[in-house]
């Protein structure tokens, strides 16, 4: 329920932190895509969370540390939902300062848990039924806007991969090791599912690989997690990932295929 009848209100914290389910974010979204106020108010408390996680190195959360700072904002949410949203907003600020304070606590080191392999995970989780899909369709245009409407905060854009027998299934606004990703996956020949990311990096954030292959001018840093094959190129500021089961030599000239050089 929004908090009076023309704008989300305490619902765009709820949409920040991932707690809606799959139908009420597509109304959410399908609000945020004509309403000029709530994009506004959206962007400001996404410019409080990601300046807190900026004073971090990127570490995935404990699950108890998370649960206990999910239920404060639900708390604080109930509490200031009537009170306006410049308070919200401070309330939100306080939040992330405290929990930048817990982390640093209490956090344990994570260098062991690279970019590849949790886009690995991430792979493993969509194809096991555990990670799923916000919006689900076969139309490059309308998975683009729908990254757009949710704020996705760096322009992307979403292959076509019809000439090269993999169908676009759909996609959601995902976190990858703590920073914004667009996740977007598609099925191709005997049902291998390839799941792509986007987020703002560098390849320099990524371990060494023993397989760099160059191609049209452009960087492919290439990893193995088990049977899950990743290619991960640049285009401007943004690292592109590509990972599947399949044949490790096909996922790699799948990303030759749609690698843009920037």
């Amino acid at each position: 329920m929004t908090d009076n009848a023309s704008h989300l209100g305490a619902t765009l914290q709820d949409l920040l932190d991932e707690r809606l389910d799959a139908a009420r974010q597509t109304e959410v979204l399908t609000h945020l895509a004509g309403c000029p106020q709530c994009r506004s108010e959206l962007e400001a408390l996404r410019w409080v969370r990601d300046v807190a996680l900026k004073q971090l190195p990127v570490e995935d959360v404990p699950p108890a540390l998370a649960a206990r700072v999910v239920a404060a904002l639900d708390v604080t949410d109930k509490q200031t939902v009537r009170r306006g949203w410049r308070r919200r907003t401070m309330a939100a600020a306080v939040l992330a300062a405290a929990a930048v304070v817990l982390l640093l606590l209490v956090s344990p080191s994570s260098n062991g848990d690279t970019l590849p392999n949790a886009v690995a995970r991430d792979f493993v989780a969509y194809r096991d039924g555990t990670l799923p899909l916000t919006l689900h369709t076969s139309d490059v245009a309308a998975v683009e806007r729908f990254f757009v409407a949710g704020g996705a905060p760096f322009a992307m854009r979403v292959f076509d991969l019809g000439m090269m027998q993999y169908q676009l299934v759909g996609g959601r606004l995902h976190r990858l090791r703590g920073r914004p990703s667009a996740l977007f996956v598609y099925s191709g020949p005997g049902d291998r599912n390839l799941v792509c990311q986007m987020y703002e990096g560098q390849l320099a954030d990524l371990p060494r690989s023993d397989d760099v292959r160059e191609h049209n001018g452009i960087t492919f840093r290439v990893y193995r997690a088990g049977t899950v094959t990743l290619v991960f190129w640049q285009e401007g500021p943004v690292v592109c990932v590509l990972a599947s089961d399949a044949d490790a030599e096909a996922v790699i000239q799948l990303a030759y295929a749609k690698a843009v050089k920037v």
